[in-house]
């Protein structure tokens, strides 16, 4: 399993993020491949190379054109407090989008099921942080760190990079942020911005205030580094498989630089060498909800609807609630792709408001399907093997045509198939 360890010591940005998985090794042509529908925004798409501090670093640009730039990288603009407009052709260049367009862009944009979901969650976080600081709904929303077209750039192509690196564990063990204020197009507000702190406040993001005067974390690259993660914790040993570095446009001093390090774990935590880290395949979620206002014929379907979304396993188990009220408890097994779409049936076909969620390493045997022959007829079999052990399944609805055919009961078929492997 790849672990990627994203060191946030000079704080984190949607182009740092982006420029460091670049370096790393990710793939360029998939990111612009992912990004080609949107050619007529306004923008281009550079990859270089800058030095940092004497480092070699990767640089990732999205250059905007004069009526989309909206001061980022503009020091003077960011944290002079004489700075005034001057009749530059791009001081009036923000460019809105609400919460709705931008979900419209990612909806027409042709992305990996992983991709999509990383992308509309970072989104969804920004979205729900300005509404909080704004006081807003959330689908009423119109900002510019959401509607730049620079910030849809950076998240998408940060998505598009971990999948294409096959990042499965985003450790942040801290986000280092500066002090201070800077100018946004509301005004001038406090360093952690609003958002940066409500994202925060929402993920559980490690948040930490150094010395230096000036914003280290966008709210693109807090949403980017809360969507993305999966821990705080570093193991206490690893290798370092491969290390990216991407550098901030900003100049401050020290430089920003953002390293991300593939890792491995290399301590079982009893002071011995851990064993090969499982694959992807071998991580899941566990969906948990409690229903204590519906019935049993009302609430069955949507067994039907999770497995058809992409759930490998779904059940309920009858339970006692408070008050000793008798309820059902929803339980879902699925990979990462799928959780997102999974929770949302959850919220929509039962009358659940929370749900519970835990990441878990799972063995699970090889699986394969064979067509076995019998006396009776071919049976469709899944055939279980691990570790030298093997396990022969016969298909319900295969036997059953089999034995009908033949005129033979149920478990004879059965038995014959499954010796028969």
């Amino acid at each position: 399993m790849s672990t990627l360890f994203w060191d946030c010591q000079t704080g984190i940005s949607g182009d740092m993020a982006v420029a460091s998985l670049l370096d790393l090794g990710a793939s360029e042509g998939a990111v612009r491949a992912a990004l080609a529908p949107l050619a007529g925004e306004g923008f281009e798409l550079h990859v270089g190379r800058v030095e940092k501090a004497g480092l070699d670093c990767c640089d990732f640009d999205v250059a905007l054109d004069e009526e989309h730039d909206g001061h980022d990288h503009d020091l003077a603009y960011l944290y002079d407090p004489e700075w005034t407009p001057g009749g530059a052709p791009h001081a009036h260049g923000y460019h809105h989008r609400s919460y709705a367009q931008v979900r419209e862009v990612l909806a027409s944009l042709d992305l990996a099921p992983r991709v999509r979901s990383l992308a509309e969650k970072a989104f969804r976080l920004l979205a729900q942080a300005e509404s909080k600081a704004h006081g807003v709904p959330v689908d009423e929303v119109h900002f510019h760190e959401v509607g730049a077209i620079d910030a849809i750039v950076d998240v998408v192509a940060a998505a598009v990079c971990l999948d294409s690196l096959g990042v499965e564990e985003v450790i942040v063990p801290r986000v280092v942020e500066g002090t201070g204020m800077v100018r946004c197009q509301h005004g001038v507000i406090p360093v952690p911005v609003p958002a940066v702190v409500n994202i925060a406040a929402a993920t559980g993001l490690p948040l930490s205030v150094g010395p230096r005067q000036g914003e280290l974390v966008t709210p693109t690259g807090a949403a980017i580094a809360a969507a993305a993660m999966t821990s705080t914790l570093l193991p206490k040993r690893f290798s370092v498989k491969a290390c990216g570095m991407g550098a901030g446009k900003r100049d401050y001093d020290p430089p920003s630089i953002l390293r991300a390090l593939l890792i491995e774990d290399v301590d079982s935590g009893d002071g011995t060498a851990s064993s090969a880290a499982p694959a992807p395949g071998d991580w899941i979620w566990k969906l948990e909800c409690n229903i204590d206002d519906s019935t049993a014929p009302s609430i069955s379907p949507v067994l039907e609807d999770l497995m058809a979304a992409g759930a490998r396993d779904a059940h309920f188990l009858p339970v006692f609630m408070k008050k000793n009220r008798p309820a059902y408890e929803l339980a879902i097994i699925c990979d990462d792709a799928h959780r997102e779409a999974l929770e949302r049936i959850v919220f929509a076909e039962t009358t659940t408001i929370g749900i519970r969620r835990q990441r878990m390493e799972c063995s699970v045997m090889d699986v394969s399907w064979r067509d076995v022959e019998t006396s009776y007829g071919t049976v469709r079999v899944k055939v279980c093997e691990r570790d030298g052990l093997l396990r022969a399944y016969p298909e319900y609805d295969s036997v059953r045509a089999v034995a009908r055919a033949a005129g033979t009961d149920f478990r004879t078929v059965y038995l014959a198939a499954a010796t028969s492997v």
